[in-house]
């Protein structure tokens, strides 16, 4: 409008020009005037089109919420379900995707200013009332609208440039450390490895919604993505409830459900599906799958109680070559090593499934994700089911066992090592900076481990003593055949030489488990020293969280992101402090030549980076 009623005014001037004076001259001046005036308008037009992209960005949008595809969202099951609603409500599923404003919101937002390493440009962080907001040097402001993740650290989201798109924030704030660091200092991976800003409505809308579309164009450039609820609500594990719903208004049927204690046909209670089935609800997102073509225009079609086969076929390592995202798989050759160990056993966080399937309790029993776990009846830090923290998870299926579990242990009742799940689900997956348990259920055994490239159960706990000193103590006590191992894994402590020879996802592990043990640990201390400047982030930041539970290295200043300068001289302090404290007699013999010589052998060729 504001264009137009210019053009009109420049020409009338021009009119009244060319009336008012004589010809030649009039039609000179006229001629300069609408050539001016265009210009004009060109300029005028560039600047609306940028103050309107500056709107647009600025409100960014959320995905839209819409209830169709048979979806009524969470409000709806309140009513009926108070008790269910709001054990649901405490949980961390329904807080995974959130509007990014208010109280919801952890990370200060108080004028901080963050220089990002990845595109050169600051980022002054505020709040206006409830809303969040981002002062991005050569860019201008720019909302946050929303986050991910509430239970160990925020991520945030921008607008993109089309559509309803959602940007990577380039920086994710700790909850733990209380700091904000670089988004991919959260991940395990390589200095080299080029990790591009994710894009919220290609990966995140897969599993952190209820009933979300990606809504991608036809050139899959431009998403109008939807969704039935932010967060994982009650419909992504019990399906869609509009028939539900509306079959329960009538009380003579929900009186007569209740006093019979029959299942109601029209929603799905994952604890009385068949074990593989009610499994499969969790695996839709638990697992590494591959999802249809056409999922990013109109999302996934599986529902809880169907065939996850049919819908989101679950990747297994040893199938891989025949799977219908073979292709994409073959185009990347990081995919695998990404993702499982060696031997398919999955080895990043959050892929649960994976490792289920893979387990004899499931293939061969009736384990189901429900038999430990639960929604609705659990502290919502790690979900166990009332009862189901302790032994007594495995102990429902194997009572022989229970009935003396020391004579299977071969260690003290009520030791960390006569504890079921150390043994048999041992901390070798990674995510969060974090290790976590393994979901496949195993038996120690060295060989298997040392062929995988992994870190064995046994040895997370006793890091001061060797794999051939495991091996020697399963073949006298289960007659486990005894493996093939070199001179140094012959003769040097494991917790030592997973640090300085192994991977990184290896060297992770290994200093985390330093941390949880507190008796192995100040025999591990010179090597979490060393780890102090690996190359990568999350190894240090896991080397520094453990060194400092052990005495002396509490207030060891370090900062994980920091310079290579300011690394040097904390681990110059460290090596400081160890030289002041007296020999203990129990410390595992260090030897930084002999660190030096291991850590040559590292496979460091390909850059990790592990896909959480």
């Amino acid at each position: 409008m504001e264009l137009l009623l210019f053009c009109v005014l420049v020409g009338g001037s021009a009119v009244a020009l060319v009336r008012g004076a004589r010809a030649a001259v009039a039609v000179a001046l006229a001629a300069a005037l609408v050539v001016g005036s265009a210009a004009a308008a060109i300029a005028w037009r560039a600047r609306d089109d940028a103050r309107r992209a500056a709107a647009a960005a600025a409100r960014a949008p959320l995905p839209t919420s819409v209830a169709d595809r048979g979806y009524v969202s969470s409000d709806s099951c309140r009513a009926c379900h108070a008790s269910e609603y709001a054990s649901w409500h405490r949980s961390f599923h329904r807080t995974m995707t959130q509007p990014a404003h208010g109280t919801a919101v952890r990370a200060p937002f108080a004028g901080e200013t963050l220089r990002s390493d990845e595109d050169g440009r600051t980022y002054r962080l505020r709040r206006d009332g409830d809303t969040l907001w981002a002062d991005i040097s050569g860019v201008g402001a720019r909302r946050v609208p929303m986050m991910t993740g509430s239970h160990h650290m925020e991520a945030f989201w921008l607008a993109g440039a089309r559509g309803n798109q959602l940007v990577e924030f380039p920086f994710t704030w700790l909850f733990e450390d209380a700091r904000w660091v670089p988004r991919r200092d959260v991940f395990l991976v390589g200095t080299e490895y080029s990790k591009e800003p994710s894009t919220w409505n290609r990966i995140c809308v897969e599993c952190h919604v209820t009933g979300g579309v990606p809504g991608f164009d036809a050139k899959l450039t431009v998403p109008q993505s939807r969704v039935a609820e932010l967060g994982i609500a009650c419909e992504a594990c019990h399906g869609p409830a509009a028939a539900h719903v509306a079959a329960n208004r009538d009380p003579f049927r929900r009186w007569s459900l209740h006093n019979g204690g029959a299942a109601d046909a029209t929603i799905v209670n994952p604890a009385r599906l068949p074990p593989p089935r009610s499994a499969e609800v969790c695996g839709q997102c638990h697992g590494i799958a591959c999802s249809p073509d056409g999922w990013l225009q109109h999302g996934l079609g599986f529902r809880p109680g169907d065939a996850l086969a049919d819908g989101k076929p679950i990747l297994r390592l040893a199938s891989l070559g025949t799977s219908a995202c073979r292709a994409q798989i073959a185009a990347d050759a990081s995919f695998a090593p990404s993702r499982y160990w060696k031997d398919g056993m999955v080895r990043v966080s959050g892929r649960e499934y994976n490792g289920l399937v893979e387990s004899r309790c499931f293939s061969g029993g009736a384990l189901a994700c429900v038999s430990c776990h639960s929604m609705h009846d659990s502290d919502p830090n790690w979900q166990l089911a009332r009862g189901k923290d302790g032994d007594s998870a495995c102990t429902q299926c194997h009572p022989t066992i229970g009935k003396n579990v020391a004579a299977h242990t071969h260690h003290a009742a009520g030791s960390t090592g006569s504890t079921c799940y150390n043994c048999h689900m041992p901390e070798t997956t990674w995510g969060l900076l974090r290790a976590m348990r393994s979901h496949q259920i195993t038996i120690p055994r060295v060989q298997d481990d040392v062929d995988a490239g992994r870190p064995n159960a046994c040895n997370l706990c006793h890091l001061d003593r060797t794999l051939a000193w495991t091996a020697d103590a399963l073949a006298r006590w289960w007659g486990t055949p005894a493996p093939t191992l070199d001179a140094d894994q012959r003769g040097t402590a494991a917790g030592p030489l997973y640090i300085a020879r192994g991977e990184a996802g290896v060297r992770a592990i290994a200093a985390y488990a330093a941390g949880g043990h507190p008796a192995m640990a100040p025999s591990m201390a010179p090597f979490l020293v060393e780890l102090l400047d690996d190359d990568y982030s999350a190894v240090r930041h896991t080397a520094i969280r453990s060194l400092r539970t052990l005495p002396g290295f509490a207030d060891l200043p370090y900062d994980y992101v920091g310079s290579e300068e300011s690394r040097w001289a904390a681990q110059r302090e460290a090596r400081a402090r160890l030289a002041r404290q007296p020999d203990d007699g129990i410390r595992t013999p260090y030897s930084r030549g002999e660190f030096e010589r291991l850590a040559a052998e590292r496979d460091e060729t390909d850059q990790m980076f592990l896909a959480e």
